[in-house]
């Protein structure tokens, strides 16, 4: 059977990256493509609970689905190929797969380049990898911009897609129907997997973060608890719940203002939270460096300044209103899930067209370097520690 469309993906992961790839695989389904999975584990996630996250379980239930379990032997044929996060295939595959197709893309939801300026993971070897072990010669496709950036600095070794490939949402599933600061109570907030990285790197800018202001609530889901208490992080004026614990939507129509700020050694590629508390209607005031993601759309500030901003959003409701009716406005246009089809046709048109060269992230001699640095880590890692990671 020659499918339309097959995804290879490591079916542990959870938060943005599963919800995405679960998002995509279930539009271009209703868009009436045949669509397969193929499931592949890769050392990256060793320590994660499996077999699958809760997205990918719900996801591979879809009868209309094409599931090929990890391990299977079973010959793939596709149109097109869908490899999914660049972290699994440069740990390499467990087992590797037989997949024919002539059209294969690497779907980076992960940059190279860490916050700190070090490498995650390195963009050449990754391709070889994954030609080793899927027979497959990867197209890159990033899913922002700034990730195209980080990307580019690795031409002209790597193959690089003329276009993005941004999240996509069924603009249906969100929205809220009241609106911020109707009353003098508001709740701020923020949900995303309970990571620390995803959290600023002190107690007191995530104190500053999540202010603690008259006539305000805090609300977060999807919390580090026990590393933000051992950091000295004051808890008990939170309101916690865990990660999932309720459906995302129904938390997010709770938040007046969503923030978002995090660690100096994250790099965030796109910000899908963001992008769901936008098409919720909420306002959004967030770390200065996904800037380039979402423009005019939401507030930068850092965490210092966040209580200052938040108070002014407060003396000025109509503005914020406004604000936030225009993000959604955006994002449901940029991202509507019924694009698919037209994003799939333009992706493939080229088959296998190249970007012209543009402005990189970072010099050849500086990914020399930090390509050497990342050897010298991992080797550390691998005679030191025990681990390959």
């Amino acid at each position: 059977m020659m499918l339309d469309v097959l995804c290879l993906m490591d079916p542990r992961f959870a938060g943005g990256t599963a919800s995405a790839v679960a998002t995509d695989i279930g539009a271009m389904l209703d868009a009436g493509l045949s669509v397969g999975l193929c499931e592949v584990q890769s050392p990256y996630l060793a320590k994660d609970p499996g077999p699958r996250s809760k997205v990918m379980e719900k996801l591979v239930q879809d009868r209309r689905l094409h599931v090929f379990p990890a391990g299977s032997q079973q010959e793939i044929e596709a149109n097109t190929v869908f490899l999914h996060h660049p972290m699994t295939f440069f740990y390499g595959l467990e087992t590797k797969v037989r997949i024919k197709s002539d059209r294969a893309f690497l779907v980076a939801h992960h940059m190279p380049f860490r916050g700190d300026g070090s490498l995650q993971y390195e963009p050449v070897t990754t391709s070889h990898r994954v030609q080793r072990d899927t027979g497959l010669a990867p197209v890159w496709l990033p899913v922002s911009g700034l990730c195209r950036k980080h990307l580019q600095s690795f031409h002209p070794l790597i193959r690089l897609s003329p276009t993005d490939w941004p999240n996509l949402f069924d603009v249906t599933e969100w929205g809220s129907e009241r609106e911020v600061f109707e009353s003098k109570n508001i709740t701020i907030g923020r949900h995303g997997r309970a990571d620390p990285l995803k959290w600023p790197d002190s107690a007191a800018k995530i104190r500053a973060s999540l202010p603690v202001l008259q006539d305000t609530q805090i609300a977060v889901m999807g919390c580090p608890k026990d590393r933000l208490l051992a950091m000295g992080v004051e808890l008990s004026d939170w309101t916690l719940l865990d990660f999932d614990q309720e459906p995302v939507p129904a938390f997010l129509n709770r938040l007046d203002v969503f923030v978002y700020h995090f660690h100096p050694d994250w790099s965030e590629t796109f910000g899908r939270t963001v992008a769901e508390a936008m098409l919720s209607g909420c306002v959004c005031v967030l770390d200065p460096r996904i800037k380039a993601t979402f423009g005019d759309l939401a507030i930068y500030c850092e965490p210092e300044e966040t209580a200052a901003v938040i108070e002014n959003l407060r003396r000025n409701p109509q503005e914020a209103r406004a604000l936030a009716r225009r993000a959604r406005e955006a994002i449901a246009k940029r991202h509507d899930i019924r694009s698919v089809t037209d994003r799939l046709a333009a992706l493939t048109s080229g088959r296998g067209e190249i970007a012209p060269a543009s402005k990189a992230f970072a010099s050849p001699v500086t990914v020399v370097r930090k390509t050497i640095g990342m050897m010298r880590r991992r080797e550390y890692l691998r005679s030191d520690l025990g681990v390959g990671r």
